[in-house]
């Protein structure tokens, strides 16, 4: 690479740029004026990349202080999306640590197409640091570097087509369930002969339009992406996933179901050790089923993880409990490299919908995190035009590990 276009790939980012003319924490920097929060540093203009990994490096030059710490949010912005910025990643230097402060500080997150990036220092219990300067950079590598390394998993032996990583996060074109991407359910999917092929293989909800359409996008999606495969293995996250234990039947796919429920006290869910059970067990004399823990560490190299996952409901149920994030992104953690994700959840498309119902917002929220978690995320599109009349509707997000 010349000189010429590693100068492209790094840019010196304006620290005072965003709050023109307030003053620093950390003085005699910014500008003269007093502005509104006191514990604030710098923050930068929000600035669009290419898609791919984006580095920030923060320098304070000549640094002093006897006490402080400086907290660096990494925020992105999705112009048009009607909600403030969205936090993607952070990091902390104590700023009485003059070794640490001389090396600086370095953030990398994984920029999408249609969000621009900014750099937000700030002292949260205040400081007495003075300063000669700082100096941010962003520097592009050009694109992703790879998966996530996870030296537990096998990558996955299926999949016929990888998932493209979208030119803007958002699209607005027509949306079909014969090549979905991550989508709402529309009337005009359902006329689709996708449609009626699923739904005859799963005619338990033919009396429910919308679940009839959630596990024929589930279906789709995974078939889609070439996981539906003799002998791959699936997981359902939750015993209503269960609903597509007879495509899973018809694919000969060996699939299994999860227990899934958020630890009291706010300790999340318990991934490596979660409850699991062939999808068509039988119950027991008592009538139950009784899942096995399933920890990924124990099992053989050639049977941990599983090539695809899928939840039913599970997401919108946790959003209540502001769970949802945290159990999107956990999940990923039991798929091989190259699996897919494909979560059916309740979009909120209106005022009155009920508190399981996630907002816009927060779904392209949540697909930035994901995204800057080294995960791919099929474009979101929110089609309007479903004419069904109510405050929300079925929704279908689709995410595949590296």
């Amino acid at each position: 690479m010349s000189d010429i276009e590693n100068q492209d790939l790094v840019r010196e980012l304006d620290p005072f740029g965003f709050m023109i003319g307030h003053s620093s924490a950390i003085k005699p920097l910014g500008g003269g004026e007093r502005g509104p929060d006191p514990r604030y540093v710098f923050h930068t203009p929000y600035i669009a990349f290419r898609p791919g990994r984006v580095t920030f490096t923060i320098h304070i030059d000549k640094l002093q202080a006897s006490f402080g710490e400086l907290r660096v949010h990494i925020n992105a912005f999705v112009h048009g999306s009607g909600r403030d910025a969205i936090f993607v990643t952070s990091s902390r230097l104590d700023l009485t640590d003059r070794a640490a402060a001389e090396r600086g500080m370095t953030i990398s997150v994984l920029a999408v197409a249609g969000a621009t990036y900014a750099a937000y220092g700030f002292c949260l219990e205040g400081t007495d640091a003075r300063a000669a300067g700082i100096r941010i950079t962003a520097e592009e590598s050009g694109g992703s570097d790879g998966t996530i390394a996870d030296e537990l998993l096998l990558p996955t032996q299926w999949g016929t087509k990888a998932l493209e990583t979208p030119f803007r996060l958002v699209g607005d074109e027509p949306v079909r369930l014969s090549d979905p991407v991550s989508q709402p359910m529309t009337e005009e999917q359902l006329a689709e002969p996708d449609f009626t092929r699923w739904s005859k293989l799963m005619p338990a909800a033919a009396d429910d339009e919308r679940l009839a359409w959630q596990l024929a996008f589930a279906a789709q999606a995974l078939d889609r992406y070439g996981m539906l495969q003799p002998g791959a293995r699936g997981l359902a996250l939750g015993q209503r996933a269960t609903a597509l234990a007879p495509v899973m039947a018809a694919h000969q796919c060996h699939a299994m179901v999860a227990t899934v429920r958020a630890q009291p006290g706010g300790a999340g869910i318990h991934w490596d050790a979660l409850p699991c059970l062939p999808i068509d067990a039988v119950p027991g004399p008592d009538g139950r089923l009784h899942g096995i823990p399933l920890s990924i560490a124990d099992q053989p190299a050639d049977e941990r993880g599983f090539d695809f996952i899928w939840s039913l409901g599970a997401a919108s149920r946790l959003h209540v409990t502001g769970d949802t994030a945290s159990f999107l992104t956990g999940a990923m953690m039991l798929l091989r490299p190259g699996g897919y994700a494909v979560h059916m959840f309740d979009l909120a498309t209106g005022g009155d919908a009920p508190p399981t119902a996630i907002p816009r917002a927060e779904v392209e929220r949540i697909a930035i995190m994901l995204i800057s978690r080294n995960f791919s995320v099929a474009q979101l599109n929110f089609a309007a035009g479903t004419g069904l009349e109510k405050p929300f509707t079925p929704f279908g997000l689709i995410v595949r590990k590296g």
